[in-house]
C-alpha cells in the first residue's frame, strides 16, 4: 500500500475542536463506595481507552516510580486511578489483567514494560490502535492528535505544561484531571468510530509471494591432488636441517625472481625442490601442489622438461636485466660481462631442454609412500 501522510499539528488545528467529557463524568474514586461503582463500571465494560501519567524525570539518575495515574475510559466516562491508593492500585491490577476487557490507547509499548513491574500483573488484551493506522499505509507512530482528526474530523490539542507536571501528587488540580481523562477518553471515542472508518479506506495489498528459490547448482567436485614423487630424510639431523635451510633460501630467491628480473624462477624453485626432497617431505609435497611451482616440477620430474611459457618469460627477464647492467653508470667494466656471460650461458641450458608435450599434461605416476604419514616441517 502506498504511504499516507497523517495531518500534521497545524492542519489538524483547522478542524471543528472535538468534545471533551463535562466534568460530571469524570470520575477520581476516593472512598470505598466510589471505589466499588468504579469497579463495577469498569469490569461491565468491553472496550476502555487506556493511558497512564508519570512524574517527569529531569535529572540523569533520578529514580523513576512511576506510572502514577492510570486512566480508563468509555465514551460517555472516565475514571482516574491514583497508585498511591491500595484500593486504586488493587483496581487497576484486576481491570488490567481481565482478558475480556480490550484496553486501547495509542504508544503503549513503554507502558506495557513499566506496568508488569509496578502492578505484578500481567497486562491482557491489549490493543494498540497505532498499529491499525500502520496497516492502512500511515507512520510507525499515529497518535491521538492525527487519529482524531483522520477518523472523527476533529482537532485534539493537549498542553506540554500539564503532561510534565507532577502526576505523583496526591491531591491532582482541575486541569491536570481533564486532561488525563481526555487523554483515555480520546481512544474509545476513535475505537468506536474506526469499524465506519475503515469501511471508507482502500484494503491494504497483501505482498506478492517471493519466487520460490532456484536449485543452487551442483559443486564442481575437487580435482584430485596431483601425486608427489617419493621423498626421504637424510640420515644425518645436521645435514637435513642445512638441506631444509637451504630449500627456504631458494624458494625465497625463487618467489623474489616473479618480481625481480634477473632472478631465474624455475631455477630456484627445482634447488629448492630437490632439497625438500631430501630433508622435510611436507615442503616438498607442499612445492608440487602449488599452483604456480607445481606445473613446472611435474614436467621436469616428467623428463627434464621446461615449457615454452617459462623458457620466454626467463629469456625476457635475463636480456631486461643485462640491459641494465649496460646503461648503469659508474660500475666496472667485468660486471655486465661476467652477469651476460653467466645469463647467456643459462639461456642457452634452458632452451636446450626438452619441452612437454603439446597438452601441457604429463601423466606419471610417482610412488607416494613416503608421504603416507604427516610429517611436520
Amino acid at each position: 500500500m502506498a504511504r499516507q501522510k497523517a495531518p500534521d499539528k497545524a492542519q489538524s488545528a483547522l478542524l471543528p475542536p472535538w468534545s471533551p467529557l463535562p466534568d460530571s463524568a469524570i470520575h477520581l474514586p476516593r472512598t470505598a463506595q466510589e471505589f466499588s461503582q468504579a469497579r463495577q463500571a469498569l469490569l461491565a465494560a468491553k472496550v476502555l481507552g487506556f493511558d497512564t501519567e508519570s512524574k517527569p524525570i529531569f535529572r540523569a539518575g533520578q529514580e523513576d516510580t512511576g506510572p502514577h495515574l492510570v486512566q480508563l475510559a468509555t465514551p460517555e466516562a472516565a475514571w482516574l486511578l491514583q497508585l498511591h491508593q491500595p484500593e486504586a492500585l488493587a483496581l487497576a491490577r484486576e481491570v488490567l489483567a481481565a482478558p475480556h476487557i480490550a484496553k486501547v490507547g495509542f504508544g503503549l509499548s513503554n507502558d506495557l514494560h513499566i506496568l508488569p513491574q509496578r502492578l505484578g500483573v500481567q497486562v491482557a488484551n491489549v490493543q494498540d490502535l497505532d498499529k491499525v493506522f500502520r496497516r492502512h499505509g500511515y507512520g510507525h507512530s499515529t497518535g491521538v492528535r492525527a487519529a482524531m482528526a483522520l477518523v472523527l474530523g476533529r482537532s485534539f490539542s493537549k498542553s506540554k505544561r500539564i503532561s510534565t507536571s507532577n502526576w505523583a501528587a496526591r491531591q491532582l488540580s482541575a486541569a491536570q484531571i481533564r486532561y488525563a481523562a481526555n487523554d483515555a477518553h480520546a481512544p474509545a471515542l476513535i475505537h468506536a468510530a474506526l469499524p465506519a472508518w475503515e469501511a471508507q479506506q482502500p484494503q491494504p495489498t497483501k505482498k506478492p509471494p517471493r519466487p520460490p528459490r532456484q536449485p543452487r547448482p551442483p559443486r564442481q567436485p575437487i580435482p584430485p591432488k596431483q601425486p608427489v614423487p617419493a621423498s626421504y630424510k637424510h640420515p644425518n639431523i645436521v645435514m637435513r636441517w642445512l638441506l631444509r635451510g637451504f630449500a627456504v633460501f631458494c624458494l625465497g630467491l625463487g618467489i623474489a625472481g616473479v618480481f625481480i628480473p634477473g632472478l631465474p624462477t624455475t631455477v630456484f624453485i627445482l634447488m629448492a625442490s630437490w632439497a625438500a626432497a631430501r630433508s622435510s617431505p611436507r615442503l616438498h609435497a607442499w612445492l608440487h601442489q602449488h599452483r604456480l611451482f607445481g606445473p613446472m616440477l611435474r614436467n621436469w620430474e616428467a623428463g627434464g622438461y621446461v615449457s615454452r611459457r617459462a623458457k620466454y618469460s626467463a629469456a625476457a627477464t635475463m636480456l631486461l636485466s643485462a640491459l641494465i647492467l649496460w646503461w648503469l653508470p659508474g660500475r666496472p667494466w667485468w660486471v655486465p660481462w661476467l652477469a651476460s656471460t653467466c645469463m647467456a650461458t643459462v639461456f642457452v641450458w634452458l632452451w636446450l631442454r626438452p619441452e612437454p608435450p603439446e597438452d601441457g599434461k604429463i601423466t606419471k605416476n610417482f610412488s607416494t609412500a613416503a608421504n603416507s604419514e604427516k610429517i611436520r616441517l
